[in-house]
């Protein structure tokens, strides 16, 4: 049976599409502007099904360290049998201690080009603002 299942799970990565995302926007770290986050372009695939993720774990497509309220640019392309599920993942130690706070970007709407033009990415307490 597996003989026949994992063919097919491989056959449908071969038949994708490729998207493209591109990420604009820059970030603050609330009261510590000596911090430089990472910002990581990520893509969901099976990342949180135990079994799935040992084929396909969600794929890092860009990533960069900023200064305080520096703008930045991520850019990546993925093959996707479904449509992409960006997000940003973002680790720093705003206050402290290493953190990671994680921004789903299917809460915003990219532009035609596929561009999330953010603006500000506020890194909170409480979690992530972001406001234009």
């Amino acid at each position: 049976m597996q003989f026949i299942i994992l063919p097919l799970i491989f056959c449908l990565f071969g038949f994708g599409a490729t998207e493209s995302i591109s990420v604009r926007a820059n970030v603050h770290c609330a009261h510590n502007k000596n911090s430089k986050p990472i910002v990581t372009l990520m893509e969901h695939d099976f990342g949180d099904v135990p079994i799935l993720s040992w084929f396909d774990s969600d794929d890092l497509l860009d990533e960069t360290k900023v200064d305080y309220g520096e703008h930045f640019t991520l850019d990546g392309n993925e093959i996707e049998v479904f449509s992409t599920e960006p997000y940003l993942r973002i680790y720093h130690s705003c206050f402290g201690v290493d953190q990671e706070s994680v921004l789903d970007l299917s809460q915003f709407e990219p532009s035609p080009e596929g561009v999330y033009h953010l603006g500000h990415i506020k890194i909170k307490t409480d979690g992530l603002a972001v406001t234009n």
